[in-house]
């Protein structure tokens, strides 16, 4: 998908992942690392709670519209333009996250789940969600884009592994709301 069309034309519209939403208040504030930001939700949310917050993503408008959300939220997030699939970061951070947003599968896919696991402090947690596997055939998704629990298990050597799992849950990107089933990683790197 061109992502920064999508988000240039105003298409692509993003709630709160419930996911966040429910495992953030469990952490205590302390720095975090939004991979795949989108327009900014996730992290402004965080950052509105004592959060301090990195947002990356592909998408030039998505950036725009966040930074743009982020001052009309009165919060400071440090957003930038990056390519999971090239971009590395060598500093760490004590929540990292990806909902809904890796590359397609292959070695950029990799690569992205590489730098969000490596990015995450010793001690710190990690969360990533994305369509299962079970998504395919006949619902018109691209396989390449979906995700299984194994290619998630493959990245959490070194982490307490909390919740691997597959599970059906509401989701809305744009005007689409339906129920899908999502691979959810939650894991803490141990100390």
């Amino acid at each position: 998908m061109d992502w920064e069309a999508a988000y240039a034309n105003g298409h692509v519209e993003s709630p709160l992942d419930h996911h966040v939403l429910d495992l953030a208040p469990t952490l205590p504030p302390g720095t975090a690392l939004d991979v795949g930001c989108g327009a900014g939700q996730n992290s402004i949310w965080l950052a509105a709670r004592g959060w301090d917050v990195t947002g990356i993503d592909i998408a030039p408008s998505a950036i725009d519209a966040a930074t743009k959300a982020a001052r009309v939220a009165g919060v400071d997030v440090n957003f930038l333009v990056a390519d999971t699939r090239h971009w590395s970061t060598p500093e760490t951070f004590d929540f990292v996250f990806s909902t809904y947003a890796l590359p397609a599968r292959g070695p950029g896919r990799t690569h992205a789940l590489a730098i969000a696991t490596s990015a995450v402090a010793p001690g710190g947690t990690l969360l990533i969600t994305e369509f299962d596997v079970s998504m395919e055939g006949g619902s018109g998704w691209n396989e390449n884009d979906l995700i299984d629990t194994t290619e998630l298990e493959e990245h959490l050597g070194g982490f307490e592994v909390l919740r691997l799992d597959v599970e059906r849950t509401r989701h809305a990107h744009g005007h689409d709301e339906q129920n899908y089933p999502v691979a959810v990683a939650i894991a803490r790197r141990r100390a």
